[in-house]
Order: structure tokens, then C-alpha cells, then sequence
């Protein structure tokens, strides 16, 4: 042994030298002064223990006693012994050991300790608690001897802390199949297991015939979900009953009796654990087809608000540390130099989004879709208004700065789709494309290998854009002379108007400022406007729409998203019909809603269930895509109560 100054380890090796786990206080008092003595040179440390040690060991075994590691006996003060608990560590786990070659000895149990040996050095637990905190975590350097309490005053087994719980299961195992490998047992529990599975005799057979003849089938059965938990239960439910009964127990009926207690207790670890990898699976599949649905991009924060079919969420049917490895791998595993399945982009703002691969091109052409009439409009109303004062752009006339125009246009209102046009990874989906035939067929934003420009992707035209923006001016506009001298006229007009108006608007709020400190130092308080149901309700759903609308997006272009989902409708007209007839319905049904609504009753929760029940009444059912109309519902609800000052007009 090394020289070394702990006494835990020197108490060890002194039980060890003197094979007994009982050590006269003096006796070791003399050994460790001795020991001292003898290499002190080697190790300082021991230079406490030179002289009278006894002052230095009390101080030492006192964490050592209330860590049971030993126990120190003084009844007698002239006859103080050490009892040290790793003499017989050491030995039950040489017993385990024997137990594995030879599962016909016994496990350790209480009644092999010597009957001086003080039982407070036991950690005793109950079975169940224990067996499943050790499956949970064991830690290696375990130094508790445990006392397993079983049921039925069976007697409680031993096991050193730092037996790995394996070693005890594959035990208990080996003396379930020794007993079941009897002649006399063999074919009356098979046929028991048999007659109380009807229709299931072959696969009852198989299982018990498989426990018996492969050693490793036992943990594997149990380690996957199926028909051999039942049996297992079974089977040790079936052993239980008839050893229960005996009277006179021998040892190996006690052995048999302690193992299927454990095994009972093992085999439902497993099962929660086949019953929540199951649930685990089931949730992170149910997570993959979420996003591979509309709108296809999503925040961490919507992902972690994602839903089962039965409305439960899902992050807490998976762990933190699933979804970070369902992720990781979604998005680093690739084949070769392809992309991999699940793409990350961030916009300007730091948000950052996930999309399915095989998804980025039908969402840059729904998200080009929904831009296309925005910036129409939002262009054809400032050219308007740039030609009504006889202003030019130079993106009216020229393709470069139009493109330009646009860009920053999509900036502004539509960056998700800025931020996947200007992606690294877009010009690689585009060689992918190229080459598998799958992805191609989706269509594609570029000709060649180059992006096309931002007007072909909106598919707005500047000319059009120009040539309705004209047609909004009064008709004297499109005459040259008329025009230029209203031009002339109107341009010099123009300028002292609008001095004035903003000196006098600055006056106007130098005086209200004035008016507000007068008011201030009278110690006037201003009243405060009473705030409607109509005001409390338009708020509220202010703040609910972040909880449907994903970032980056708006509710109008949602309701347009859904909308083309569940309206299929060919013909132009039938398709507003359509529309108009469910937008109909619900303001219908809002309107009934809302005179008894609370003020402070809107919520994202009170909105889902609006919307569930409107969605379930037979008018609705006829409509395909319930989910997409689900959502409409909920989204077209926010709309209605967000703009209640004119929904109902």
C-alpha cells in the first residue's frame, strides 16, 4: 500500500491485515503512531499523529462515524472498539461476484453480519426507492452499505454502494432462471403463463423459453416495449403467489422470493421508461410534420408553443436537451456536401428562424405573394402622390433603381423573405435543385445560377406601377401645357403655406406646453379619459395577436395564407362568395359574443376556444382543412375585435 495519511484508507487496510472488522481503539492508536514514526520523512502530514495520536484519530473519525463509515463502540472506555464498514464493502462485493459465477449463494443479507456488528452503519432504504434512485444515477464511489427493506418481511438484502445495480439485476435474473430451469417448475409455470394468455400461447412460449436459454434476452425484452412486460408481470405474479404460501422457507426459497421483489421493481422501471421514450418519440415526430407545415418558418418561441393533436403542448413530452439534439442533428446531418434537412436564417433583428429545406422555395413564392400587393400599393401610392406634385423618381424610370426601390421595400415590410433571398445557403438549394429532380419541381427564383431580380420575384412590373399611379391623377394632369402651368403655379404656392403651417403649429404646441406647466404649478391634475369596454377589448387584442402571428409577419398577410388553404374555389367570384359567406359567419357570431364578453375576458386561450366552437358547427364542417380554417377563425376573431370600431358597420 502507498504511504498515505488517510486514515479512512489506513482503518481499511488495518481490518483487512487483521481480517476482522472489529479494531481495538488502542491497538490502532499504537499501529498509526508506529506508522508515523515510520514514514513521516515520506509523508509530513503524519507528523500529527507523532506522539499521542488519540487527540488527532477522534478528530478524524468523527466525519467518518456520521458518514457511517465506521462506528466506533464505547461501552466499555478501557475496551473502545472501531467498527469499519468497508471490511465488509469489500466483502459482499467479492460475494456478488461469486453470486454471478454460482447463482445458488445467497444474497447478503442482515443476518450474516456477526451479531456485535452495530447496524447503524446500514443505510436502510425501501426497495422500491432505492432500486429505482440507483437505475435513475449510481455514483461509483458509493461508499453506503444498503440494507434493502423488502415486503412481506422477507428479508432485507445487502448491497455495497459501489456494486453497480447491474450486477444486482443480472443476479436476481440468474436465480429466477436457475429456479425456473427446474423440472418441476419448468413446465408448470410455462403452462400457467400459457392458459392465461389465450390467442398469445406461442408468443407466452417464446418469451419464457427465450429468458431461458439467452442470458442477455432477459434485459433486452425489457428494454424494448411490447407483450413482454405483460409477461413478465406475469410471471412474477404467478411466483410470488405460490412462494408466499410457503411456510418453512428455505434459503433458496428466500433467494427466489427477494429476486422477484426486485425484479417486480426493475421490470416497472423499464416500463415507465419504454412508456416515456415512446411518448418522447411520438412527440418530436409530431414536432418534425409541425414544421414542416404552414407558414414553414418559426422561432424558438413557437416551437416551444407547439401542440398534439389533443391540444397538449409538446416541449414537456420531450426535455431541453431532446429538442437540442433533434435540432442539432436536423440541422449539421447532410449527405456529402448537401445542405442539411432543417435550414436556420436570421433577419435584422437578431431572430432567428428554422426551415425545412424542401420548404424554402414554396415559402420565398407565398412570402413574394403576400409582398407583391403590399408593395403594389404602397408604390402606387407614393407615385401618386409624387406625381400629383409634379415629383419624378428615378425608379420610375429606370429597372436598376426600381430593383433598388424594391429591395429596401422588403426590407422594411417583409424581411423574412429579404433575409432568405440574401441567405449563404440559397445559391447551394439552388445547385440541389438542379440536380434532384424532386426539388426542382417546386419551381425555382432563379435563372441559371443567378438570382432573379427582386421585380421578377415579386413579379411587379415598374411600368404598371407608373401607369396606374397616373390614372389616379385628375385628367388635366395628362395635358402637357394645363399641367406645367398648375405645376408652376401650384409648386410656388406651396412653400409659404407650409411655413406657416408649421409656425403655426409650433405655436400651437409651444402654448398647450405653456398652458401644461400653468396648469402644473396651480396643482391642477388633468382627467383622465374613462376607458371603454370597446378600448380594454381593441388592447387585448393588440397584445393576443403576437401569440398568432409569427414574428416578422403580419395578420392580414395570415388570414390571406389560410385563407387560399381552405378556399380552393377556381372562379374569382365564387371564391369571394366563399369568403365572405365564413367572414359573415363569424362576425355573426362575434357580435353575439361580444355583448357579453368581459372587458378583461380576451385572451389567446378565450380566442383558441371561440374559435374550436365555431369550428365544430355544421357549417364549418363542410369545409375542407379544418386546421387551416381553425386558424383563419382564430386570426379573423383578433381582426374583428382589433378593429371593432368599424367591423360592425
Amino acid at each position: 500500500m502507498p504511504v498515505t495519511s488517510n486514515i479512512s484508507t489506513l482503518l481499511k487496510y488495518y481490518a483487512s491485515k487483521q481480517n476482522s472488522p472489529f479494531i481495538p481503539y488502542k491497538d490502532f492508536c499504537d499501529y498509526i503512531k508506529r506508522y508515523a514514526q515510520h514514514n513521516v520523512e515520506e509523508q509530513p502530514d503524519l507528523v500529527t499523529y507523532l506522539g499521542n495520536p488519540e487527540p488527532a484519530i477522534e478528530k478524524e473519525l468523527a466525519p467518518l462515524i456520521e458518514s457511517k463509515a465506521v462506528h466506533v463502540n464505547d461501552n466499555n472506555p478501557n475496551k473502545k472498539v472501531i467498527f469499519v464498514t468497508g471490511f465488509y464493502m469489500t466483502k459482499y462485493a467479492e460475494r456478488y461476484k461469486e453470486i454471478m459465477a454460482n447463482p445458488s449463494i445467497p444474497f447478503p443479507t442482515i443476518t450474516d453480519l456477526p451479531k456485535q456488528a452495530p447496524l447503524e452503519v446500514l443505510n436502510k432504504q425501501d426497495s422500491q426507492d432505492l432500486i429505482l434512485k440507483l437505475m435513475a444515477s449510481q455514483d461509483k464511489n458509493d461508499k453506503n452499505l444498503y440494507a434493502i427493506i423488502l415486503p412481506k418481511n422477507v428479508p432485507a438484502v445487502i448491497l455495497p454502494g459501489n456494486v453497480p445495480i447491474k450486477i444486482l439485476i443480472d443476479a436476481v435474473m440468474e436465480k429466477i432462471r436457475r429456479m425456473l430451469k427446474k423440472e418441476e417448475y419448468h413446465d408448470y409455470y410455462l403452462k400457467k403463463l400459457r392458459i392465461s394468455n389465450p390467442g398469445k400461447e406461442i408468443s407466452s412460449k417464446n418469451f419464457f423459453n427465450s429468458f431461458l436459454t439467452n442470458p442477455d434476452a432477459a434485459l433486452r425484452s425489457l428494454e424494448s416495449s411490447g407483450d413482454s412486460f405483460y409477461f413478465w408481470n406475469q410471471l412474477c405474479y404467478f411466483i410470488k403467489q405460490d412462494y408466499e404460501k410457503v411456510k418453512d422457507f428455505t434459503s433458496e426459497d428466500v433467494n427466489v422470493l427477494q429476486s422477484v421483489y426486485i425484479a417486480e421493481i426493475v421490470i416497472s422501471y423499464y416500463k415507465n421508461e419504454a412508456s416515456a421514450n415512446l411518448q418522447r418519440e411520438s412527440a418530436i415526430k409530431t414536432l418534425q410534420l409541425c414544421l414542416t407545415k404552414p407558414p414553414y418558418y418559426f422561432t424558438m418561441d413557437t416551437i416551444l408553443k407547439f401542440t398534439d393533436t389533443k391540444g397538449i403542448p409538446l416541449y414537456g413530452q420531450f426535455t431541453d436537451k431532446d429538442l437540442k439534439e433533434f435540432l442539432q442533428k436536423e440541422t449539421t446531418d447532410a449527405p456529402g456536401n448537401e445542405l442539411p434537412k432543417l435550414l436556420v436564417f436570421k433577419i435584422d433583428n437578431g431572430t432567428r428562424y428554422f426551415v425545412y429545406k424542401n420548404n424554402v422555395i414554396p415559402l420565398i413564392v407565398r412570402l413574394a405573394s403576400d409582398a407583391h400587393t403590399e408593395i403594389d400599393e404602397l408604390l402606387t401610392k407614393d407615385w401618386y402622390k409624387k406625381l400629383h406634385n409634379f415629383e419624378k423618381l428615378p425608379e420610375m424610370t429606370e429597372e436598376r433603381a426600381f430593383n433598388e426601390r424594391l429591395e429596401d421595400e422588403l426590407k422594411l415590410n417583409s424581411p423574412v423573405l429579404y433575409s432568405l433571398l440574401t441567405s449563404s445557403f440559397l445559391p447551394i438549394l439552388n445547385m440541389e435543385m438542379q440536380e434532384n429532380s424532386t426539388l426542382g419541381a417546386q419551381g425555382s427564383i432563379f435563372e441559371g445560377d443567378e438570382l432573379m431580380s427582386y421585380a421578377g420575384i415579386l413579379q411587379l412590373n415598374r411600368n404598371e406601377i407608373l401607369e396606374n399611379a397616373k390614372i389616379l391623377l385628375p385628367i388635366w394632369y395628362t395635358i402637357p401645357i394645363i399641367s406645367w402651368i398648375i405645376a408652376l403655379f401650384t409648386k410656388k404656392r406651396s412653400s409659404k403655406p407650409a411655413k406657416k403651417k408649421s409656425k403655426s403649429t409650433q405655436m400651437v404646441v409651444q402654448s398647450e406646453e405653456v398652458n401644461e406647466e400653468l396648469d402644473g404649478l396651480e396643482g391642477k391634475k388633468p382627467q383622465k379619459k374613462a376607458i371603454s369596454k370597446r378600448d380594454f377589448l381593441i388592447q387585448a387584442a393588440k397584445e393576443v395577436e403576437s401569440n398568432f402571428v409569427p414574428r416578422g409577419s403580419t395578420l392580414e398577410s395570415e388570414l390571406v395564407t389560410y385563407r387560399k388553404q381552405w378556399n380552393k374555389m377556381i372562379s374569382k367570384q365564387a371564391n369571394q362568395d366563399l369568403t365572405e359567406d365564413v367572414n359573415s359567419l363569424i362576425r355573426d357570431y362575434m357580435r353575439k359574443v361580444l355583448r357579453t364578453l368581459p372587458a378583461k375576458g380576451f385572451d389567446a386561450e378565450r380566442v383558441t376556444n371561440l374559435a374550436e366552437t365555431l369550428n365544430d358547427t355544421p357549417n364549418m364542417q363542410k369545409l375542407s382543412e379544418h386546421e387551416a380554417v381553425l386558424h383563419y377563425i382564430e386570426l379573423y376573431i383578433i381582426y374583428i375585435v382589433k378593429n371593432l370600431e368599424k367591423s360592425f358597420q
